[in-house]
């Protein structure tokens, strides 16, 4: 764990009745999620913790941007994110939600380590479409509250609905197929937004009529760029592969990158380093033909946590002497664990050690910020002070209170924060310089990306998490997996998932890796961030929804070498989830 999440509210100290699981079973879906329950022995819960992710993917929870910041809402029960408790449930930040499922009739049972959640399933009462600017929406009239889930690109309603009810849907462009658990939105998850309403109890769908994939792998198979690219040898593939007994799902695009015509390139969000995207949002702008999400990330500050560089330009530093890759204009990747040595030096030789470079890690000591970071820098704890270099020259300090209403980051400057109590090394109108080296080559050539755990090194697994710094909870934990790799003369950019239940630990995707004839890989982000982007096509996610992550990695065509002005475009319509933990 990186920095620790808040603190949760104060509960009864009784750890008897505190439960802890994997399993979620949603109205017959069963799915690998962590959750928390604290309660009465009778089986009533005071506290439900639940991963937000899984609030919004599979129970319709939506989250919004207001004026005062992001807020929840559900079936009229609204909250500001800031103003509600949180926990880390593995890598995930949890919310208590025991009083607004319970309120809405949701009915809450333990068994051993499994969660089942069950609402009683509404009628569909009427359908209504919205007139002119918006004809995109349809109010859809409940019995009831019905969960809301999105299974890979489907949308499954917890409802039942008349044949004719469906052939009026299907009018406007919707594939509904009743099932034994609901209705079944086939292939609308990215296409439509949902909104929940109570008195009287609503679904409001916004954006019908715009289609969607309606498989994982046919749709981008279609595209005559990805069909050209397969002609020329380019693998896109999914397979189910057994390591040991366990069976797993693994998804995978392998190219060689010259041959195909191809550029590999850093997704990064080129204005400022703060927020969150859909990766199509990331690979939209840089022309990416095929993406992959990228490195870890702050959740809750929404930061980046790891090595990003393009072009030679930091956009951010490694972190931990985490694991990383780096390539060239040949597109061969060097893999290792990299950090950054950087070192500021005083006119009379002192010397001092700048911990980080444009990063969301938080540590006591100096860190550099550059104007990769964004136009301004805003403090990121509680005790800091800064001062300005400019041409080797210190022109200006900040306090506390400055900081805390940003900074302007000059083109031609760097910002020295000094945290938890550490001084300042010069004062203004001193001259220093600052001298930077990486600890690996990999850190010198202009494209690298940071991820970790390394997993392979010339087919050797190298799993050494903890050289890492990653925490002993993440190394055990079994989640979905995004990994890059190289082997058998191209360059892989891979998921794996469980095809029969658990997902993959580490150590079972390395070892999955190598029955693949990979000789080198590198993990990820992973668990809900998790997502394979083909011909703007999300073919893979981690939890069946699309989520929303800091950085990614692409597949450009050579004759589309993205231009970085169009980066500032926004892009409208994303759907998915925000991704606001540490990991």
């Amino acid at each position: 764990m990186v920095s620790p999440p808040p603190p949760p509210p104060t509960v009864e100290a009784r750890a008897a009745n505190l439960f802890v699981g994997d399993r979620l079973n949603i109205d017959g879906q069963l799915i690998e999620a962590p959750w928390r329950w604290r309660g009465h022995r009778d089986g009533t819960a005071n506290q439900l913790w639940l991963p937000l992710d899984l609030l919004v993917g599979r129970f319709g929870f939506r989250r919004s941007t207001q004026p005062n910041g992001q807020q929840l809402q559900w079936y009229g029960s609204k909250a500001s994110l800031k103003s509600l408790p949180q926990i880390t449930l593995q890598d995930e930040v949890a919310l208590n939600v025991a009083e607004w499922l319970t309120t809405t009739g949701v009915k809450i049972k333990r068994k051993s380590k499994t969660l089942h959640v069950e609402l009683p399933t509404p009628r569909l009462k009427g359908l209504r479409q919205g007139k002119g600017s918006n004809s995109n929406r349809l109010v859809l009239d409940l019995s009831g509250p019905a969960l809301l889930q999105s299974l890979d690109n489907n949308l499954l309603l917890n409802l039942q609905a008349t044949v004719k009810q469906r052939r009026q849907m299907k009018a406007l462009g919707l594939m509904p197929k009743q099932q034994r658990n609901g209705l079944m939105l086939i292939g609308q998850a990215e296409a439509l937004s949902s909104l929940t309403l109570d008195k009287p109890w609503r679904i409001v769908l916004d954006g019908i009529g715009k289609h969607s994939n309606t498989t994982n792998l046919r749709s981008p198979l279609l595209n005559p760029s990805i069909q050209a690219l397969i002609q020329r040898g380019l693998i896109f593939d999914t397979k189910v592969l057994n390591v040991g007994v366990k069976p797993l799902q693994i998804t995978r695009v392998g190219t060689n990158l010259s041959k195909q015509g191809l550029l590999l390139r850093p997704l990064p969000q080129i204005n400022h380093q703060q927020g969150l995207r859909f990766l199509n949002q990331l690979a939209q702008p840089a022309d990416a033909l095929i993406a992959i999400n990228g490195g870890f990330f702050n959740r809750v500050r929404q930061l980046p946590l790891g090595a990003l560089r393009r072009d030679g330009t930091w956009f951010s530093g490694p972190i931990l002497n985490r694991g990383a890759i780096g390539w060239g204009p040949s597109g061969h990747l060097s893999f290792g664990r990299l950090q950054l040595q950087q070192e500021l030096q005083g006119s009379k030789g002192q010397r001092w050690n700048l911990e980080t470079l444009n990063s969301g890690y938080v540590q006591r000591g100096l860190s550099r910020y550059t104007r990769a970071w964004g136009p301004i820098y805003q403090a990121l704890s509680g005790e800091e002070k800064a001062m300005m270099i400019i041409n080797g020259r210190v022109v200006q300090s900040f306090q506390q209170v400055q900081l805390a209403r940003g900074v302007p980051l000059r083109k031609d400057g760097d910002l020295v924060v000094a945290r938890g109590g550490f001084p300042l090394p010069s004062a203004t109108g001193e001259t220093v310089s600052i001298r930077m080296k990486a600890s690996h080559p990999l850190g010198e050539l202009p494209q690298v990306l940071g991820g970790g755990p390394l997993l392979l090194q010339n087919g050797r697994v190298v799993l050494s998490g903890r050289q890492e710094g990653f925490s002993p909870s993440f190394l055990s934990l079994a989640a979905p997996r995004s990994v890059v790799g190289q082997g058998g003369g191209k360059l892989w950019l891979l998921t794996l998932k469980g095809a029969k239940g658990s997902d993959p630990t580490l150590l079972e995707t390395s070892l999955a890796l190598q029955q693949l004839g990979i000789r080198d890989g590198l993990n990820l982000d992973g668990g809900s961030s998790t997502s394979l982007l083909v011909a703007n096509q999300l073919v893979v996610t981690g939890r069946g929804t699309p989520p929303r992550i800091h950085n990614g990695l692409g597949l450009i065509l050579r004759h589309h070498k993205g231009n970085p002005k169009k980066a500032n475009k926004p892009l409208k319509n994303a759907r998915g989830q925000d991704r606001i933990a540490n990991k």
